[in-house]
């Protein structure tokens, strides 16, 4: 019993890096970035983020007009690897045609 209660938890999935686009809608898309802690979303460009919890957490992000923010936000990473946020699915590659 006590060996169960001591193994680690299961690892939250991370979005794999690429762009993604909203299914059927047309939003900004949600860039994640091939180095660490790297993410665009909501015309935020971050650095330093971290995606855990059902959100993405950044100390250092960077608005439209140069502003340095942090911003914490929902972001899910679905079992099938697409991402939710806002209430809006987001999936890659993106089509040509959203």
């Amino acid at each position: 019993m006590a060996l169960l209660a001591a193994a680690p938890a299961a690892a939250e999935p991370q979005p794999v890096p690429g762009r993604y686009c909203a299914v059927g809608q047309d939003l900004p898309t949600i860039e994640v970035g091939s180095g660490p802690g790297e993410v665009g979303i909501d015309l935020m460009d971050c650095r330093r983020a971290t995606f855990g919890g059902g959100r993405v957490r950044s100390p250092q992000c960077y608005g439209m007009g140069g502003a340095e923010v942090p911003y914490d936000v929902d972001l899910v990473v679905r079992p099938d690897g697409t991402l939710e946020h806002d209430g809006t699915v987001y999936g890659r590659p993106c089509s040509a045609k959203r």
